[in-house]
């Protein structure tokens, strides 16, 4: 009978120890399901909003509210006991704070997960310190009276941040993804490197360097409202990992993020340029005698500002390479005249913010010939004037009335030029009084030139380029698509072989080769040792070698 006591006293403890620890392993996966639950929904309802963002091409896209830009009220809230029934508003308030709660658990868990992730370590930063200190202060407005509908409408910028983090991340998840965004976002980062080092160096307030690429259903196109959270999603079009022509085109991306990311910048810069404000853009033209003003230049031009800040900038980022982006991607076979065309919105009341296209490639070969790569441009101004054979290029087409009619090209190139000389050689207050080419490591000159000409010159042999240069290995798998636009996929392949695929361990295919001394010799590591061995004999001896250094 003891021994039957005993029995059921040990099941009995055992039980009482078992019991919460089950509860507890089962109350801690139903959360962990509700929290994956609310990530695909979170990553569904991003996909589903990013519907609505603008889809042309070279254009920012879904500049949403920065997140934490709630407003506050003008007379502080008045406390609600608990337990007491809630006006409309107070239960919108409560239900939208509770939802808070719940993207701060969503964004732990999710920036857990990333930390541990090799491909997605970056983002890790903005979900467990960005997303809880949006949520910090957005409580803290509301006991200073900030309205439901104020916090409703910042947990919606919060759960957008959120979920395409989410998205981001689910990408570089799939195997058969991450190789192809692994090159794309190193190439971004090559892209944004002289760029953050140039803010650095001169103390700008740059706010984004972060860039991450995601395949969308979008043309090439920045997510310039991401700013505040320092990420610079990069949206890719599918046919993105097909050809190496769109590839060059993430330069002027970045060039968009350049421009909006550091507070003050754009606004100077067209104060400097005597540009006024984009929103000048919403008259077309007005002509006197079939001419048009400095005044009325400028005003255009203005609406063009960003457009051919970025053109410039993607120049000198890829050189010649980028000039044969836009002649491929602008040329209309059916259609050539579209390319000496300012376009309009659908009423016709305000011209687009892109120049047309003439005479973005006439700025791209202006930002070469200053480079010193004048050959280049002048070649590539024949190319681009073959193509438009049967169209008078000395002209472009205004709407109005309903109507085409030309208008001289000259008075537009000169402002052109004039702009290009000021962003490419400065002085510029904005940028401490250099130009664009004095950013180290942004000019495309002819150096970076060459090492893109033997790019080329590998693969078109059929060889994955010695060459280590992202931007270089590109702007070679341009120029060898160019001459041999049957074989562009391959090209680029061998060319993404040369580029180790940021957030993987993926090596190049020389990286465990020996080394080649300059005169072409294996330096293997007994070839090393003896160097460092016979420079040991020849220096004097070092108690010798000390005392000079003391004298000095």
């Amino acid at each position: 009978m003891d021994d039957l006591d005993r029995y059921v006293g040990h099941l009995v403890a055992a039980a009482l120890l078992i019991i919460p620890a089950a509860m507890k392993l089962v109350t801690r996966r139903l959360e962990r399901a509700a929290r994956a639950e609310a990530l695909r929904a979170a990553a569904a309802a991003v996909e589903a909003r990013r519907g609505t963002l603008p889809a042309s091409a070279d254009e920012p896209r879904g500049d949403a509210p920065p997140a934490g830009a709630a407003r506050r009220s003008a007379a502080p809230r008045a406390a609600v006991p608990f337990g007491a029934p809630l006006a409309p508003d107070a239960a919108r308030l409560r239900a939208a704070l509770l939802r808070l709660g719940e993207l701060d658990r969503s964004a732990a868990a999710l920036g857990e997960a990333a930390r541990h992730e090799r491909a997605n370590r970056r983002f890790a930063d903005v979900l467990t310190t960005f997303v809880p200190r949006e949520i910090a202060r957005l409580r803290a407005a509301v006991g200073a009276g900030l309205g439901a509908r104020e916090v409703e409408a910042a947990a919606d910028d919060i759960e957008l941040v959120v979920s395409e983090i989410a998205v981001l991340a689910r990408q570089r998840r799939d195997p058969s993804l991450l190789a192809e965004l692994g090159d794309a976002d190193a190439l971004a980062d090559a892209c944004y490197a002289p760029v953050i080092a140039f803010a650095r160096a001169e103390g700008l307030p740059l706010r984004s360097g972060v860039p991450a690429t995601q395949l969308t259903r979008f043309d090439l196109s920045i997510w310039t409202g991401f700013i505040p959270t320092s990420i610079a999603p990069i949206f890719l079009p599918a046919d993105f990992f097909s050809t190496p022509l769109r590839w060059p085109a993430l330069a002027h991306e970045i060039g968009h993020d350049f421009l909006a990311s550091v507070d003050g910048l754009e606004p100077a810069l067209r104060r400097e340029l005597g540009l006024p404000d984009r929103s000048e853009r919403a008259r077309p033209l007005a002509l006197d005698d079939d001419r048009a003003g400095p005044s009325e230049l400028r005003r255009v031009f203005g609406a063009w500002f960003e457009e051919i800040f970025c053109d410039v900038f993607g120049t000198l980022m890829f050189g010649p390479a980028y000039v044969l982006t836009m002649s491929g991607l602008f040329f209309q076979e059916d259609s050539p005249y579209a390319s000496l065309a300012l376009q309009t919105d659908a009423g016709g009341a305000r011209y687009d913010e892109h120049p047309p296209p003439h005479l973005r490639v006439l700025i791209g070969c202006m930002v070469l010939q200053r480079a010193g790569l004048g050959d280049a441009a002048g070649a590539l101004r024949e190319a681009w004037a073959r193509r438009h054979a049967e169209v008078d290029l000395d002209e472009l087409l205004l709407p109005a009335g309903g109507a085409w009619h030309a208008f001289p090209l000259s008075p537009f190139t000169e402002m052109a030029e004039r702009l290009v000389e000021r962003l490419y050689a400065g002085p510029l207050v904005a940028l401490s009084g250099f130009g664009l080419q004095d950013i180290s490591g942004l000019d495309y000159g002819p150096h970076a030139h060459q090492e893109g000409l033997r790019a080329r010159d590998a693969l078109l042999a059929g060889r994955v380029p010695a060459v280590r240069d992202a931007r270089a290995l590109l702007a070679g798998a341009v120029l060898a698509a160019h001459q041999a636009p049957e074989g562009a996929l391959l090209i680029l392949t061998r060319a993404r072989a040369a580029i180790p695929a940021l957030g993987t361990s993926e090596q190049r295919p020389d990286a465990f080769a020996p080394a080649l001394g300059a005169f072409g010799v294996a330096l293997d590591r007994r070839a090393v040792t003896e160097a460092l061995l016979f420079r040991e004999a020849l220096l004097p001896p070092r108690a010798l070698r000390a005392r000079r250094r003391a004298r000095n």
